[in-house]
């Protein structure tokens, strides 16, 4: 990954990073939102009036404010690829969560957020998924059983065996790959994670190879990558 400093903002604003997913037709651009928020201070775009609605259906106040600073870096950042005013964004949002660009209907947006963490990714109108996970400890084992089916379930308990430092991180690997297809396919979470069969080559490894996913007969290329403990998955539908 390269960072990339024209934010379009102040000079005193952290860069986003610009991830560099070989995917066709894709910029993917990854902030540490709640430094990013915290950086700007008064200086960052006000919350739009349904985004604040948004934040104030969460009770706890952490949540809430990462939730904010994470719906104005969104905009922020997809002004800076679109060239426009954050102001100028028109986001929406499908019954099923998916994200709409109004005011550039020509193009497709994923977002994804962990932590204080936000992916964002643009394509050229083809379907395409973003997901991000902070890695962090948990049970992986009981978490299989939900996500994933017995034969993939064997396949990554022998991987975590084999290589059991890397469990974890491969874990998440898996887990965004999953999440980032679920979105492509337009379904999200409904579509269920167990319609989407991952190899479990490669999850321990650094490098994560491109992979091609197939749900529903329709096939997906998935990069995957890390950014320090962030895992970050992104996938798009062949044309």
């Amino acid at each position: 990954m390269e960072t990339d400093a024209n934010t379009g903002l102040s000079p005193r604003f952290p860069a986003f990073v610009t991830v560099a997913a070989p995917l066709k037709a894709i910029e993917a651009t990854l902030c540490d939102s709640a430094t990013w928020a915290a950086a700007g201070g008064d200086a960052i775009p006000p919350m739009r009036e349904y985004e604040g609605a948004r934040v104030a259906k969460l009770v706890d106040a952490g949540a809430a404010r990462r939730l904010r600073d994470s719906l104005v870096c969104t905009r922020v950042m997809i002004a800076e690829r679109l060239g426009i005013s954050a102001d100028d964004v028109r986001l929406t949002r499908s019954d099923e969560g998916a994200s709409h660009l109004e005011n550039a209907p020509e193009r497709s947006v994923s977002i994804s957020r962990s932590g204080g963490w936000t992916l964002l990714a643009l394509g050229d109108g083809s379907a395409i998924g973003a997901d991000v996970e902070v890695m962090r400890p948990l049970d992986w084992r009981a978490m299989l059983g939900m996500v994933c089916s017995e034969p993939e379930a064997a396949a990554f308990t022998a991987l975590a065996e084999n290589e059991p430092e890397q469990t974890l991180r491969a874990f998440f690997t898996l887990w965004t790959i999953k999440e980032a297809v679920l979105k492509a396919t337009g379904r999200g979470l409904r579509g269920g994670a167990k319609t989407v069969a991952v190899p479990v080559e490669g999850l321990a490894g650094d490098a994560q190879p491109l992979r091609e996913i197939s749900v529903s007969g329709v096939t997906y290329s998935v990069w995957s990558g890390w950014e320090g403990d962030v895992a970050l998955s992104v996938a798009s539908a062949f044309d």
